[in-house]
């Protein structure tokens, strides 16, 4: 072994000895950044076995004080030593070539950010992050698979809109509970019309449907529904004989008039647009032999959305970033055949090149913001600026 000083693991720069550890061994310091560090002779296996420990920890949900106290270690240390790991990006394994019978998509809303994901019955498929569910977002998600049989979707635009353009062949089956769920948030639990009463009954029929004959009857249902309440569906309310506190906040725009049920004829005309376009009950139509087709995403949102939310939870108080990591190891093996995860941290060099990449440039980006040469404001100041500014000086209390 050299006598000479390593690099420092995190930014590569020199480093200089700072003492030693418990076991004797010589510890080092890095002049740049500071950071502490030994030099082990089996790099490979000490990474490996606290990578491990990493993963356990991340995908279980135990807090970091438990898991230090089962390696007898402080939780600085473990934090230190999980440092590196944060940096490792577990792969996206998507099958461009293998075409899937039904495809679950769905997305779920974190603190700042969206998630979405594509997943079989049993596996996911592929996931994006992004900031909200609009048809680009899927657009980037739907782009990396072929296009499938039959696709379960949730009913935002967003989905219908991407569909069209990068799956236009596949068939589409909408979420019956959603369904369901908009209808009951339109009606209520008790309606008190016999509009709403029969929208209910509407809502309650449609999940009993299992063969094509209570589908065909239902869709008669929908008929009579739309005869029989033909006249409360077109009935319109005008602003001049509406006194002001009882027009909706969304009708006060420039509103002549509005259709008096505006709620039940929305749902109404969303249920007829459905069933014209063979959206409710494709997992009867599109049956072939023993392959159940699915009617709900409901294998989606309890099997992968509801775990990643209890693991977010269990690890609440990460930061954003860290929190993704966590999601994207734990979405990666749960796709059906991931690789080695101590295998994946092992190409990335146990991710200390990323971090000495992200160190350099977070110390390249202080430096050119700590002076004024470039004309913009230094990102940490050491004191308050003594002299003259035409400006409102420093306020206390609280803004009105």
């Amino acid at each position: 072994m050299s006598n000479r000083s390593p690099s420092c693991p995190a930014c590569g720069e020199p480093s200089i000895k700072h003492g030693t550890t418990r076991g004797k061994r010589q510890r080092y310091r890095c002049k740049t950044c500071r950071h502490t560090f030994t030099r082990d002779t089996n790099d490979n296996a000490t990474h490996a076995k606290w990578f491990a420990v990493f993963i356990h920890w991340l995908i279980n949900g135990h807090s970091l004080k438990y898991t230090a106290q089962q390696h007898s270690i402080s939780l600085s240390t473990l934090q230190r030593r999980f440092r590196c790991f944060w940096y490792i990006q577990p792969p996206v394994p998507v099958d461009r070539q293998r075409v899937y019978d039904q495809v679950f998509i769905d997305g779920t809303y974190f603190n700042t950010k969206c998630l979405l994901v594509a997943a079989d019955i049993n596996h996911v498929i592929s996931w994006f992050w992004c900031h909200t569910e609009d048809s680009w977002s899927y657009s980037r998600l739907l782009d990396t698979m072929a296009p499938p049989r039959i696709v379960t979707i949730d009913g935002h635009h967003g989905t219908h809109k991407a569909l069209q353009t990068i799956w236009p062949d596949t068939k589409i089956q909408r979420c019956l509970v959603h369904i369901k769920r908009n209808i009951q948030r339109a009606t209520g639990l008790h309606p008190s019309s016999a509009m709403g009463k029969a929208l209910r009954r509407l809502s309650q029929d449609l999940l009993k449907v299992r063969t094509l004959d209570q589908a065909a009857e239902w869709t008669i249902k929908l008929h009579k529904f739309g005869q029989t309440f033909r006249h409360q569906l077109n009935e319109k309310t005008y602003v001049k004989d509406t006194p002001i506190e009882q027009i909706p906040a969304s009708k006060r725009n420039n509103k002549q008039w509005w259709y008096t049920h505006y709620t039940h004829r929305g749902i109404y005309y969303q249920l007829e647009k459905l069933a014209k376009n063979q959206h409710l009950f494709t997992f009867l139509t599109e049956q072939s032999g023993d392959t159940e087709i699915k009617r709900t995403t409901n294998s989606l949102e309890g099997g992968i959305n509801s775990p990643i939310k209890d693991l977010t939870y269990n690890h609440r108080g990460l930061r954003d970033e860290h929190q993704r990591i966590a999601c994207d190891w734990w979405l990666y093996l749960h796709t059906q055949l991931p690789g080695d995860p101590i295998e994946i941290a092992r190409q990335q060099n146990w991710g200390k090149d990323a971090l000495a990449k992200a160190t350099t440039l977070a110390n390249q980006e202080q430096q050119a913001t700590n002076g004024h040469e470039d004309g913009r404001p230094a990102a940490l100041d050491n004191a308050i600026d003594t002299a003259y500014n035409h400006n409102m000086g420093i306020r206390k209390g609280r803004m009105r």
